[in-house]
């Protein structure tokens, strides 16, 4: 659930790069911020580690709205925006995203695995049909 979104936010720390790089990765993909909305990174400040309470009333810059040409936001642009109204920052959270993107693609991975597993299936059978009628080639030593 939604606990393991509060704890990474409480746990966000750019001197960290796995911590942070993830959460940044799933703000930027999903263009969204917090786990309900923006001021999510606010509510934790109490919570929080390093980077929250350092900067009480931002957001990362992974919030930030992007111009068309590029990948990364403004540097500090999150500043001065934990409110969760600006416009100039996603404004909604991951949690309902996410969701929404499992309820989207879940149906294609599950085809995806079943393909998958019908195809192992058949290698084995294919197989062991060959191994029993004696179609498996043997070796050859080379001396």
């Amino acid at each position: 659930g939604q606990s393991g979104f509060f704890t990474a936010i409480a746990k966000y720390d750019p001197s960290n790069s796995k911590t942070t790089s993830g959460i940044d990765w799933l703000l930027k993909h999903l263009d969204c911020c917090g786990i309900t909305n923006a001021s999510d990174w606010r509510r934790n400040a109490d919570i929080a580690k390093v980077w929250i309470k350092e900067y009480y009333n931002s957001v990362p810059d992974s919030c930030c709205k992007r111009l068309r040409d590029q990948w990364n936001p403004t540097p500090k642009c999150g500043e001065e925006q934990g409110m969760g109204n600006s416009p100039l920052i996603h404004n909604g959270g991951c949690y309902e995203k996410m969701v929404a993107w499992l309820y989207t693609y879940m149906p294609m991975m599950g085809v995806m695995a079943l393909a998958f597993i019908l195809f192992e299936a058949s290698v084995i059978v294919i197989t062991c049909v060959l191994r029993r009628d004696g179609l498996t080639p043997v070796p050859v030593r080379i001396q």
